[in-house]
C-alpha cells in the first residue's frame, strides 16, 4: 500500500532540461520525485517503486510515451498517468486519454496548470487506491460471512440428522423387528430415484429422510397392537391404519421434514387405488411415495424375519413384476429390474462416501442400535 502522506512522483522524457525544472518544482510544491530520460528504464523502476502518479512525455526514442502508457497501467492501473508534449493534437489528446491516460498538458508547460493537474490527478488516485482496498475489505468480509453461514449450515444439517435419528430410533425402542429397515429402505429409495433420473438434492434428500421416518406414525400406536403377534382384530387394524396421518402431524410441523410428507403419508397407496389411507391411484400418487413402495417391498422380501427367512434378490425381483401395476408403479419397476443383482446386495454395506450414498450415515445407526441396548 503506498503512503499517502508522501507523494511520490515519478517524471519521464528525455529532455534533460526539462526533467530538472519539473523536479524542481515539484519538490518545492512538497513532493518526492523521481526522474528517467528512458521509457524502458521508467517501467523498471515502477517495478520496485510504488507512485502517486507518472507524468509522462509522449515523444521519446527507442520506446514512444503511448507505449510505455499501456505498460504502465498494466503494472499500476491505479496509478494516473498524466502524459505531456510539444504537439497540441486533438487527436492525440483522444489517444491517451483512450490509452488509460488521467490528463494532457502542453509544452512549454505553464506552471500553474502543472501544479492543479498533478493535484487533482494524485487526489484522483488516492481515490481508486481506496476503493480498491474499500473492494478487496468488502470481499475478504464476504468470504468470511459465507464460510460462517457454510459452517452453520453444516452443523444445522447435522442437528437434522441427529433429530431424525432420535425420530426414528424412539420408533424402533418400541419395534424392534423393524431396526435398521429405515436404513436399508432410505438407501434403495435414494438408489432408485437416482437411477429414475432425479438429480434434485432436495428432492433425494426428502426421499431419504422420508423413507427413514415413512413409519414414524406408529409411535402413537398403542403396544398392545403394534407388538401384537397374532392377527389384528378389524377394530385393532383401524387404528394401526391411523399410523401414516400420525406421523403427517408429527412432522409437518417441523419446516426440514415437511418435504417427507409425500412418502410418510402416502406410503401405503397401491398404484391401482386400493391402498389407503387416501385410496389415491396412478399418477395421483406422489412419485417419491410410488418409487418408496418398491424399495420397501424390497427390503421386506430380502430380510430375515422371526416368521421367514429372506427371499433372494430375483425371487423379490419377480414377485414386484407380478405385482407392476396393481401395488407398484410399473415404470419404477422397469428401473428396478435394471439394477443388477450386486449392486442390490452392496447397499447395505457400503460406505458413504460410495456413489449412491445415504446422507444418513451409517454412525446413525450405531447410535440408534446404542439407544437399544441402552
Amino acid at each position: 500500500m503506498i503512503d499517502d502522506s508522501n507523494n511520490k512522483i515519478l517524471v519521464v522524457d528525455d529532455e534533460a532540461a526539462i526533467l530538472t525544472v519539473l523536479s524542481q518544482k515539484l519538490s518545492s510544491l512538497g513532493y518526492d520525485c523521481d526522474t528517467e530520460p528512458d521509457g524502458l528504464r521508467a517501467l523498471h523502476r515502477m517495478k520496485g517503486n510504488q507512485y502517486h502518479l507518472v507524468i509522462l512525455d509522449i515523444t521519446m526514442p527507442y520506446v514512444s510515451g503511448t507505449e510505455v502508457l499501456k505498460g504502465a497501467k498494466k503494472l499500476s492501473e491505479n496509478t494516473p498517468v498524466v502524459m505531456m508534449s510539444g504537439l497540441d493534437s486533438i487527436e492525440i489528446v483522444r489517444q491517451t486519454l483512450r490509452e488509460g491516460a488521467y490528463d494532457y498538458l502542453v509544452k512549454p508547460l505553464d506552471f500553474d496548470d502543472l501544479e492543479i493537474t498533478v493535484r487533482r490527478a494524485i487526489e484522483h488516485g488516492n481515490l481508486l487506491r481506496k476503493n480498491r482496498d474499500y473492494r478487496r475489505s468488502l470481499e475478504l468480509e464476504v468470504e468470511e460471512r459465507t464460510k460462517e453461514l457454510s459452517d452453520a449450515l453444516v452443523e444445522i444439517k447435522k442437528t437434522y440428522d441427529t433429530t431424525i435419528l432420535a425420530l426414528g430410533s424412539a420408533l424402533e425402542t418400541r419395534d424392534i423387528e423393524t431396526q435398521a429397515h429405515g436404513l436399508r429402505v432410505a438407501r434403495y429409495s435414494l438408489l432408485l430415484a437416482q437411477e429414475m433420473g432425479s438429480k434434485d438434492v432436495n428432492q433425494l434428500t426428502n426421499i431419504e429422510r422420508g423413507a427413514y421416518l415413512h413409519d414414524i406414525g406408529k409411535i402413537g400406536v398403542p403396544d398392545q397392537i403394534l407388538l401384537k403377534t397374532s392377527s389384528l382384530s378389524d377394530e385393532e387394524w383401524t387404528i394401526m391404519k391411523r399410523h401414516p396421518e400420525i406421523g403427517k402431524q408429527m412432522i409437518e410441523g417441523i419446516d426440514f421434514l415437511r418435504g417427507s410428507i409425500p412418502i410418510v403419508f402416502y406410503h401405503h397407496e397401491r398404484f391401482d387405488g386400493t391402498g389407503y389411507t387416501q385410496g389415491l391411484k396412478g399418477d395421483g400418487i406422489p412419485i417419491e411415495a410410488r418409487i418408496f413402495a418398491v424399495a420397501d417391498a424390497l427390503d421386506a422380501m430380502i430380510s430375515d424375519r422371526p416368521y421367514r427367512k429372506a427371499m433372494s434378490i430375483p425371487q423379490a425381483k419377480k414377485i414386484i413384476i407380478d405385482s407392476a401395476g396393481k401395488y407398484f408403479d410399473p415404470s419404477v419397476v422397469e428401473v428396478l429390474c435394471g439394477i443388477s443383482d450386486d449392486d442390490l446386495i452392496g447397499i447395505d454395506n457400503r460406505s458413504p462416501n460410495e456413489k449412491h450414498s445415504d446422507k444418513i450415515t451409517s454412525d446413525l445407526l450405531a447410535l440408534g442400535e446404542a439407544l437399544h441396548a441402552g
